[in-house]
């Protein structure tokens, strides 16, 4: 009796042992969307979440050693909306933005707050102007991880740049806050 518990108990272990080369779905968004994980070796490499409804692709995450690598969100054209490649791990992306054409709108860096689930602009972006798609303007964000404010705004005009300033930043001195003060 013992003997047949024992080969029942390793029949059961064997069935349920998972193929390290598998996709698994899940519903998400209370089932307006569904997930397709992608792992290969028990290691996830890319998950893509679709809306149930249409069946679009809405957002692709690449991934190499449970970090993210690469994120591509969608529009409902099938044409990329954002796409970001890790530049620095865990959490900086470099990243280019598109319209939905497919002309390029926008380039710069990212933060990806992995509390959040989303990408955070920091830093200095090149914006193309959509009928030249020369860069026209160049935004400075600040962002301490959580929000990303528009600082300033250097644009070219008639071969001069001109430089709008939104907000002046700084930070406090009894705290790891920082005082924003509106410029503009």
């Amino acid at each position: 009796m013992k003997n047949l518990l024992l080969l029942f108990s390793i029949f059961i272990f064997i069935g349920c042992k998972k193929n390290p080369d598998r996709i698994e779905e899940m519903s998400a968004n209370n089932g307006k969307n569904y997930i397709k994980k992608h792992f290969k070796n028990n290691s996830k490499i890319k998950m893509e979440v679709f809306d149930k409804e249409s069946d679009l692709l809405l957002t692709e995450t690449h991934f190499k050693d449970s970090l993210i690598t690469k994120l591509i969100e969608y529009y409902p054209n099938r044409k990329p909306k954002i796409i970001a490649k890790i530049l620095e791990h865990p959490n900086f992306f470099n990243g280019e933005c598109y319209l939905e054409d497919g002309r390029k709108e926008s380039e710069g860096s990212f933060f990806y707050n992995y509390k959040k689930g989303e990408l955070v602009r920091v830093s200095d972006w090149i914006f193309y102007n959509p009928k030249t798609l020369k860069a026209d303007s160049i935004c400075n964000y600040f962002s301490n991880g959580d929000i990303s404010i528009l600082r300033k705004v250097d644009r070219i005009y008639q071969d001069k740049i001109v430089t709008i300033q939104y907000y002046k930043i700084k930070s406090s001195k009894n705290s790891n806050e920082w005082e924003i003060e509106k410029v503009q």
